[in-house]
């Protein structure tokens, strides 16, 4: 039976925390590191009970150059650093993480003791790089104002969409995951009318209808990542939060799928002009400062690693 790690495809907390961290030199760091990510699975419903939120859920990932330090040549047949992406003034950076944990709940206090915990163990054999404290905006909204996240896989398309099967046998149950961190202009963002927000976006802004192929623009953001392939649309499972300050803020991506090929093609697709000069217009608000990239295992490589 396949067992995911519980964050992956529960449905999105109100809160999450993201942290990002890259592995000591130090030859100890790996076998800490192996240990603390399989306690972790234990560890989070402890801090849950202790807590009362029986839906904290967690993930830990790692990174495809450090994945050899901890687990040896056997890896994930499709794991590769982030790719970097520019074009004119667009840009996606890849930047340092060997490994990610993903937290979420309904409540920030269960997220922020259970990310404690877990720095605290990894003291010495991991350092902290960005740690980013997610929220649910507005009924679901990101700090655009437009819901987002409505294509998102619900029940048990989430698992279909995120994880690993039998075309990669030895970590069916894994998961590739990319995460950006995205700062919003939202003041040139709210200087724009609607109807040029509208066509940024590809949805209208009150009731979150697509707009008609007649009027959508190709410079849309949803016009630029539905890709369709052999008739089926590929798909991605979304679990980004707004997070910020009222200084920088704006939105934490996180994506999970059972191959990072989707991913890569909705991404360039955003950042690279097509034959006619299309790109994603929503990256005229809007801009990813971070980049990296993660396969995410199922529990019972974490058991069988310690």
């Amino acid at each position: 039976m396949v067992r995911p790690q519980a964050a992956i495809c529960a449905e999105g907390g109100v809160f999450g925390i993201f942290l990002t961290l890259t592995l000591a030199a130090d030859e100890d760091a790996a076998p800490v590191v192996r240990r603390v990510a399989a306690a972790l699975p234990a560890l989070t419903p402890g801090v849950g009970d202790w807590l009362g939120e029986p839906g904290l859920v967690s993930a830990i990932g790692f990174g495809a150059a450090v994945w050899p330090r901890l687990f040896g040549a056997r890896r994930p047949a499709a794991l590769a650093p982030f790719e970097a992406l520019a074009d004119g003034p667009r840009s996606a950076p890849a930047t340092p993480g060997d490994l990610l944990v993903h937290i979420h709940s309904s409540r920030h206090d269960a997220n922020f003791a259970l990310a404690r915990e877990v720095v605290r163990r990894l003291e010495g054999a991991a350092r902290l790089v960005e740690e980013i404290h997610g929220f649910r905006y507005s009924g679901g909204r990101d700090l655009t104002g437009f819901v987002d996240g409505t294509e998102n896989p619900k029940g048990e398309a989430r698992a279909q969409v995120a994880l690993v099967g039998a075309e990669d046998p030895d970590f069916a149950g894994g998961s590739y995951a990319h995460v950006q961190r995205y700062v919003h202009d939202l003041k040139r963002w709210e200087r724009a009318p609607v109807s040029e927000q509208e066509a940024a976006i590809g949805r209208t802004k009150a009731d979150d209808l697509e707009l008609d192929d007649e009027v959508k623009p190709a410079s849309a953001h949803i016009a630029r990542v539905v890709i369709e392939e052999g008739g089926e649309e590929l798909e991605i499972l979304r679990h980004g939060l707004p997070y910020g300050t009222t200084t920088e803020h704006g939105l934490y991506f996180l994506a999970y799928g059972s191959s990072p090929a989707p991913f890569r093609k909705m991404l360039a697709r955003m950042v690279r002009r097509d034959a006619g000069g299309h790109y994603d217009h929503l990256l005229d608000f809007t801009r990813p400062v971070t980049g990296a990239a993660f396969f995410v295992p199922s529990l019972a490589f974490l058991e069988t690693t310690a």
